[in-house]
């Protein structure tokens, strides 16, 4: 089971919007700037951002003032929910996902079906907002001399 760039780019894509978010008052932010504070191409967050737009996650404006917000809090939007939207469900094997005529037999798919429970339980309880806050404490702090 391998985790897709787009999933990745995607999840560091929504942490500079809950932060930008924080700090904009919820005001739509363009996806230009979170694109290049990223280091994202746009055109591949573009395509990102409009599947996760109709999977519920994100909410678009368009215009002069338009842009992207969080269709929900961030603190609601799970690692998990996003990498199901882009890349479907986590199967670190296909008996996880029940497409195996062996499974009653077969001592091994314990293994699998607990390596997808752990996946699930860490990407489902972890949101965009407690991503955000770890990056958030990871920064160095300001200095200010006089």
């Amino acid at each position: 089971m391998t985790i897709s760039a787009k999933s990745k780019y995607a999840v560091r894509a929504l942490v500079e919007l809950a932060e930008r978010s924080a700090s904009d008052a919820g005001r739509p932010v363009r996806l230009g700037e979170i694109a290049a504070r990223r280091d994202i191409p746009p055109q591949f967050l573009e395509q990102v951002f409009a599947t996760l737009r109709r999977a519920g996650v994100l909410s678009s404006r368009r215009g002069a003032s338009g842009g992207y917000t969080f269709a929900r809090p961030p603190q609601s939007v799970t690692v998990l929910e996003v990498v199901e939207a882009l890349d479907g469900v986590v199967a670190p094997a296909s008996c996880t996902t029940g497409d195996c005529e062996r499974l009653d037999a077969c001592g091994v798919a314990s293994v699998w079906a607990e390596a997808k429970a752990a996946v699930e339980h860490v990407l489902g309880s972890t949101t965009i907002a407690i991503l955000a806050e770890r990056e958030r404490r990871a920064r160095p702090e300001a200095m200010y001399h006089i």
